[in-house]
């Protein structure tokens, strides 16, 4: 359990490290003006960046989540404990991906009723 806990906080630093990368931009010389560090020029850009960079983070610890439920499928070999804790994995990973594509969803939602609206 240990190693799975290191793992996941060394996952979730990368995420928070990569995630300024994934919204942020540079694109004009500090030396000369004052940037605007965020790529969106309106809130809405902004979430629909937020949304796009945590889907793009989400999806793959998905996969990788759902390889894990596999491999515990293999090794629990009928053990009535071990499946039940490969369907608990398995039954989280599915609703962590729907809660990820969810979240996209809810932020194209609103962005679009937004822009109806003026």
């Amino acid at each position: 359990m240990r190693f799975f806990i290191h793992r996941f906080t060394v996952l979730l630093d990368l995420t928070i490290n990569l995630f300024p990368l994934l919204v942020f931009a540079e694109e004009c010389d500090p030396a000369k003006e004052i940037c605007n560090p965020i790529e969106a020029d309106t809130f809405l850009e902004l979430v629909e960046a937020i949304a796009k960079a945590i889907t793009a983070i989400g999806m793959p610890l998905v996969a990788i989540f759902l390889v894990w439920a596999g491999f515990l499928f293999v090794t629990a070999r009928g053990n009535e404990e071990q499946l039940k804790r490969a369907k608990t994995a398995f039954y989280w990973t599915l609703v962590g991906g729907a809660v990820v594509i969810g979240a996209r969803v809810l932020a194209i939602a609103i962005a679009n009723f937004a822009k109806g609206l003026g």
